[in-house]
C-alpha cells in the first residue's frame, strides 16, 4: 500500500439528508417498505442477560448460514457486508500494480479499494447505446492474465446478466491464466440463478453475498464470501478477531429462521418492479432492469433527467441521478411494492405532462 498515495485519497461520509419518515427512499437499493414495529421485540426478546457483557460467539452465525444456504463451513467467510468481502479480496490477493477487471459502470467501492491498494483497475464498459455487455471483451481481458475479474451478477446500474454456462466458461478460461472470477450476487434474490453450485467445480471462483438487499437489512452490515476451502483458509488470514457482533447475528438468524417474511417482501418487490416497468414504458420511457430490485430509466436528454431528479427530490421521492456519461440522461429507482411505486409513477406522469 502506497502511504503517499493514500493521503491523497478523499473519503467522505455521505450524509443521509433524507426524510426517512415521510419520504420515499428509492435511491439506495434498500428495502423501501418499513419493517413492522414489533420486529425488534421478536428478534431480541430471547437474548440472555449475560450476552451483552460477553464477546460474541460467531460459531452460531457460521452454523446458521451454512445450514440455510447449504454451504460447508470451511467454504465460508463472514464479512461486514459485501464491502468487507471486497476489501478482504483486495487486501489478501493483490499488491500494487496488480491488474484487476470489472464490468462497469458498477458499485463505486470497487474503484475506491483499487485506489486504496494501488492496483490497476480496468473497467470493461457496457455498450452505451444498447446497454449490453460484449462477452468477447471478458475473454480478451482474461488473456492478459489479470489476478481477478469482478462480475456483479446482476450488475447495477446497468443489467445484462450472465448465465451459469457463461460464468463456468469464464472460470475455465481464467484458470488457464491464473485468474480468479468473483461473482457479486448482492441482488440474486430478485430473479437471477445463483453461481453457488459452480463453486464445487471451479476452485478459482469466489461468490459474494449480503444480507442488505434480499433480506432487507443493510443496517446490520453482514455479508459473506464462498469459495473453495483452500481459498477461504487463505482469505481468512486477515479476518478480524470477531467477524460480526451479537445484534447483527441475532437479526440475521431470525430472518433465516423466518424466511417467509423475507420471501413475501421479495415477491412484492418483483411484482412492483414488473408493474413499474410496464407503466414507465407506456409513458414512453426507456427502462433497463429484469433481475434486481431497481430499474434504470432513460429520459430524452441529460437536462430532462436532471429536472425529473430535482422534481422528485422536492416531493421527497429520492432516486439516484446525476450520472456521468454514458448514463447522463438516466435515473435509477429502487423498487418496492406496487402501492409505493404508484406514488412514484403518478409523480412522473405529472412531470411529463408539464414538459
Amino acid at each position: 500500500m502506497d502511504i503517499k498515495k493514500l493521503t491523497k485519497i478523499k473519503r467522505l461520509r455521505i450524509p443521509e439528508n433524507r426524510d426517512l419518515i415521510n419520504g420515499l427512499r428509492l435511491n439506495r437499493n434498500e428495502r423501501v417498505q418499513d419493517w413492522e414495529k414489533n420486529i425488534y421485540i421478536k428478534i431480541f426478546s430471547k437474548l440472555k442477560k449475560y450476552q451483552l457483557g460477553s464477546y460474541p460467539d460467531n460459531s452460531k452465525i457460521y452454523e446458521k448460514i451454512s445450514e440455510f444456504f447449504d454451504i460447508d463451513e470451511e467454504k465460508l467467510l463472514v464479512t461486514s457486508g459485501i464491502d468487507g468481502a471486497i476489501k478482504t479480496i483486495w487486501e489478501v490477493l493483490t499488491k500494487p500494480g496488480t491488474l484487476i477487471g470489472l464490468i462497469g459502470p458498477s458499485y463505486a467501492m470497487y474503484e475506491v479499494y483499487s485506489n486504496i491498494y494501488d492496483t490497476n483497475l480496468e473497467i470493461i464498459q457496457y455498450d452505451s447505446k444498447s446497454l449490453r455487455l460484449d462477452r468477447k471483451k471478458l475473454f480478451k481481458f482474461l488473456k492478459r492474465k489479470p489476478k481477478i475479474l469482478f462480475l456483479p451478477n446482476p450488475n447495477q446500474p446497468i443489467e445484462d446478466n450472465l448465465t451459469l454456462k457463461e460464468i463456468s466458461s469464464l472460470c475455465e478460461y481464467a484458470k488457464k491464466n491464473g485468474a480468479y472470477i468473483v461473482i457479486d450476487e448482492a441482488y440474486y434474490h430478485f430473479g437471477i440463478k445463483s453461481s453457488l453450485p459452480l463453486v464445487k467445480k471451479h476452485k478459482n471462483l469466489i461468490i459474494l453475498r449480503t444480507f442488505s438487499k434480499g433480506f432487507g437489512v443493510p443496517s446490520i452490515r453482514l455479508g459473506f464470501l464462498v469459495s473453495d476451502s483452500k481459498n477461504i483458509e487463505f482469505l481468512s488470514k486477515t479476518r478480524l478477531a470477531y467477524e460480526s457482533n451479537l445484534f447483527t447475528d441475532e437479526v440475521a438468524i431470525y430472518l433465516m429462521e423466518n424466511f417467509r417474511k423475507v420471501e413475501k417482501y421479495i415477491n412484492k418487490v418483483i411484482e412492483g418492479r414488473e408493474y413499474t416497468k410496464k407503466k414507465l414504458i407506456e409513458l414512453g420511457l426507456k427502462v433497463n432492469g429484469r433481475k434486481g430490485n431497481y430499474l434504470l430509466v432513460g429520459l430524452e436528454t441529460k437536462e430532462t433527467a436532471s429536472k425529473l431528479y430535482n422534481y422528485l427530490l422536492k416531493n421527497k421521492i429520492y432516486v439516484k441521478g446525476n450520472y456521468k456519461s454514458p448514463l447522463e440522461n438516466y435515473i435509477l429507482i429502487t423498487c418496492g411494492p406496487k402501492n409505493i411505486m404508484n406514488i412514484l409513477i403518478k409523480r412522473i406522469k405529472i412531470f411529463l405532462s408539464k414538459k
